[in-house]
């Protein structure tokens, strides 16, 4: 029997399911004030379906003008959001309350909206001139939450306002997809208020589409595959929202005129070597034609100091002797255990390890010649000082070793969340490794077929058809181990969860990201 905390958290969709079955002539009822208790007029009411159905029809979503409301809607569980009107009207953020049942008439009781700052500015385009219908969203610089806000858009002035946490750190994404006749590059602005700010004119460089269709060598269009462009005049990728590929394969981004290297990484579902488009001279609409992504196999291992300590965000680089061109990886870095793991076609390969931060060529550690038939591990060791660390050149993969099974990263989490990662041992049974929960912990792991997105928590969870108990250590981690996987999970992929009991966190759980285990 799970705990009672777990067992809420996995009954949740049926009794969601349940109530917003339930269609009646129901509604909310409260008051809206500020910190100092004085009625708000003029809250726009939205509610956001957390069950099925969809989101409820609503009538009189505002307040008066003592800050009261009564609104009607479809019986129901909701996120209700109150949005204050937006600066210079006021600077009282959204409100947001969650979750509420709705059956019969709901009173919500008193609303307090904190009071924040104005964020404003002026799009302008290269000719100086306003550019109105550029959204702009404003995200936690820290936590990645987005802060949601209505009157996002400039207007035909190119003007906007927002109301937004004073003292934070922000990310600010200026987006200019929904601006009519002008192809404009977007932009991405990093800042921390401190009172009210005006951020002046904020300059869109005039931009160019760059399209392409991602196929794998049956022909079959890629969806989900993500693409990063980056300036070779300055190292940087560039900002390229939206940026990951339709149904059909195909990707469009906006991007300045210029020289660039456009990489295409897989989807987590599929294993497949990424494509790349090497020094692309960008100065007019421009179609890359087809990128077609090969299957690949895994590389994987842990990186290690002089010391034997795993190595936190250490560069893998992998190179194909054929070409002697690098292969583009995606997320090549290693995790706070150390480990990688990418995919790479079926060749012979050079994969260098690089420390993180400043160094040089005398602190990475060389394999040359590396020939890759199908997954295998590959550690690394950095060296300390000296000449740098060499491998000769093999003919087979290290075969003692056991084949690292990597997990890719599902709907991210809080941060502080616990990890999952694991091995194959050549008898087939699993050894799983857990980190990053709280020290001395309950917990349970959830392994299953399947998992979905659950709207009332915010997360994915895994459909768990094996539950493991464990307790973590007093560094918050665990290290145990399971039959082969044929022997509990039928298929070749399937996913993993990891659930910590923390009091401290919402449900009395920490949950970690959903995982999908990818066998070889």
């Amino acid at each position: 029997m799970p705990p009672l905390g777990l067992q809420r958290l996995l009954t949740v969709t049926p009794l969601l399911l349940l109530i917003g079955s339930l269609a009646s002539a129901d509604a909310i009822t409260g008051r809206v004030v500020d910190g100092n208790g004085v009625g708000v007029a003029g809250v726009d009411i939205d509610l956001i379906s957390l069950g099925s159905g969809g989101n409820p029809h609503e009538a009189n979503d505002g307040t008066d003008a003592n800050g009261y409301f009564t609104t009607t809607c479809d019986a129901g569980v909701y996120e209700v959001r109150f949005y204050a009107p937006p600066p210079p009207t006021t600077t009282l953020l959204t409100g947001i309350v969650t979750p509420v049942v709705v059956t019969g008439t709901k009173n919500m009781g008193t609303i307090v909206l904190q009071t924040g700052v104005s964020v404003s500015g002026t799009a302008k385009n290269a000719a100086n001139l306003p550019v109105g219908n550029v959204k702009v969203n404003a995200y936690n610089a820290t936590t990645g939450v987005q802060y949601h806000v209505k009157a996002n858009l400039t207007n035909a002035f190119g003007n906007f306002a927002l109301a937004l946490p004073d003292s934070t750190p922000l990310r600010l994404e200026v987006l200019t997809h929904l601006v009519p006749v002008q192809v404009l590059v977007p932009r991405e602005l990093t800042l921390t208020t401190s009172g009210a700010m005006n951020l002046g004119d904020l300059a869109l460089q005039t931009g160019f589409h760059v399209t392409g269709t991602v196929r794998t060598e049956l022909g079959t269009a890629i969806s989900g595959a993500d693409v990063d462009v980056t300036d070779l005049a300055t190292g940087a990728t560039l900002f390229t929202p939206s940026d990951n590929t339709n149904s059909l394969g195909i990707f469009d981004v906006v991007v300045p005129a210029g020289t660039y290297d456009l990489d295409v990484t897989r989807p987590a579902s599929l294993v497949l070597v990424s494509a790349d488009v090497n020094s692309l001279s960008v100065s007019a609409a421009t179609n890359v034609g087809i990128l077609t992504m090969r299957n690949g196999v895994f590389l994987s291992g842990t990186v290690r100091d002089h010391r034997g300590l795993p190595v936190l965000a250490a560069d893998v680089n992998v190179y194909e002797v054929s070409t002697g061109l690098s292969l583009a990886l995606g997320s090549d870095n290693t995790n706070a255990a150390g480990f990688y793991a990418v995919v790479v076609p079926t060749t012979l390969i050079d994969v260098v390890f690089s420390p993180p931060g400043a160094h040089n060529v005398l602190n990475k550690d060389r394999h040359d010649n590396v020939s890759v038939t199908a997954s295998m591990t590959l550690d690394g060791a950095l060296p300390r000082r000296g000449p740098t660390s060499y491998f000769p050149a093999t003919s087979t993969p290290p075969a003692p070793k056991p084949v690292f099974l990597p997990f890719s990263a599902g709907t991210q989490g809080s941060n502080g969340v616990p990890h999952v990662s694991g091995a194959r041992a050549t008898d087939g049974t699993l050894t799983l490794y857990v980190f990053g929960g709280r020290p001395l912990a309950q917990a349970e792991l959830l392994l299953g077929r399947s998992e979905r997105l659950f709207p009332a928590l915010g997360t994915h969870l895994v459909r768990p058809e094996l539950r493991l108990a464990l307790r973590l250590d007093a560094n918050g981690e665990a290290r145990f181990q399971l039959p082969a996987p044929h022997a509990t999970l039928s298929g070749l992929r399937a996913f993993a969860q990891l659930a910590v009991h923390d009091p401290e966190a919402e449900l009395g759980l920490a949950l970690s990201h959903v995982l999908a285990l990818e066998l070889p």
